[in-house]
């Protein structure tokens, strides 16, 4: 694991050996926030790049590349408090402006920003169904369990999804798709990971709902991104967002299969709150247990 050096050095170096350093410190700590198991570490992956922020604002493309200058923005617009976020947001929106910033993070950051608002609302009043809750938590533990990395086993993953088949969908027939009011953010997009371990014909009953849901400020776009793209692969359609990861005998690599207007799909990805497809990518193959597609993970 990456070790973390403290900000003062960060900046010292950065004067003596130039932007290069910077950038590399940028996805490093991207890194860490993203793939670290330790709660710790990442806070001080966020709290650096937060004191970053501070002293000198938002580092453009000028300075240390459109990939880092994209992360920076990731790194400082995800975590909160939500009066952090709406303040890289403005720097956000006057480096797009300004062709500084990519403009794909500007509009991560606005999507990201309105969406962090909605759910801190609805965790400000106690869900409608607190049993439901503590029903779908249970659920997502038993989902996830069989999904760790280490000693992964399909057999076992598939038995888990076989036996959580009949409980999700006795809470679908009588809750429909639960929204963050009746069981809060959490376990709503808990309900919904569990839904992409199911069947295509659950899926497809399931997406309506959740996009209304999404309509009426009660569910994360991104969800419906995962949701629709796992449907259209179903279907043998092009994906939209790309989220939908596949594997086969012809091509054994984790990959996105095809992609609607796939030119544009980091802007439309941003529009939801969504990271850039080849940064998403990248972090599904680090996570994916070998079991799941045994050469996905074979360069790492």
């Amino acid at each position: 694991m990456l070790l973390l050096f403290p900000i003062a050095n960060l900046l010292l170096f950065q004067i003596q050996s130039g932007d290069t350093v910077l950038a590399a410190r940028i996805q490093q700590l991207l890194q860490i926030v993203l793939t670290t198991d330790d709660e710790k570490q990442e806070e001080a992956a966020e709290a650096e790049a937060k004191e970053i922020f501070r002293k000198g604002g938002l580092p453009g493309i000028a300075t240390v590349g459109d990939e880092a200058a994209y992360e920076f923005v990731l790194l400082t617009c995800s975590p909160g408090p939500v009066e952090f976020q709406k303040k890289v947001l403005r720097k956000a929106r006057e480096g797009a402006k300004r062709h500084e910033v990519p403009a794909d993070a500007a509009s991560y950051c606005e999507a990201h920003v309105r969406q962090e608002m909605v759910k801190t609302q609805a965790k400000k009043h106690a869900p409608a169904n607190s049993a439901l809750r503590e029903q779908i938590e249970q659920l997502l533990q038993t989902d996830q369990a069989v999904r760790e990395k280490n000693e992964f086993d399909m057999e076992k993953m598939e038995k888990t999804d076989r036996e959580l088949r009949a409980p999700l969908e006795a809470i679908f027939a009588k809750y429909g798709v639960p929204t963050y009011r009746m069981v809060g953010p959490q376990a709503a997009s808990g309900f919904i990971t569990m839904v992409q371990h199911q069947s295509p014909e659950f899926r497809i009953r399931v997406l309506p709902k959740l996009k209304a849901n999404v309509a009426a400020g009660q569910a994360d776009p991104g969800s419906y991104a995962m949701v629709f793209d796992r449907s259209q692969t179903d279907a043998g359609k092009k994906q939209m967002y790309g989220g939908n990861l596949i594997c086969d005998s012809e091509h054994p690599k984790l990959h996105t299969g095809p992609i609607e207007d796939e030119r544009n799909v980091n802007q439309r990805r941003a529009a939801i709150g969504l990271m850039r497809l080849e940064l998403y990518v990248q972090l599904i193959v680090a996570m994916t247990p070998k079991g799941v597609c045994p050469a996905a993970t074979e360069a790492k």
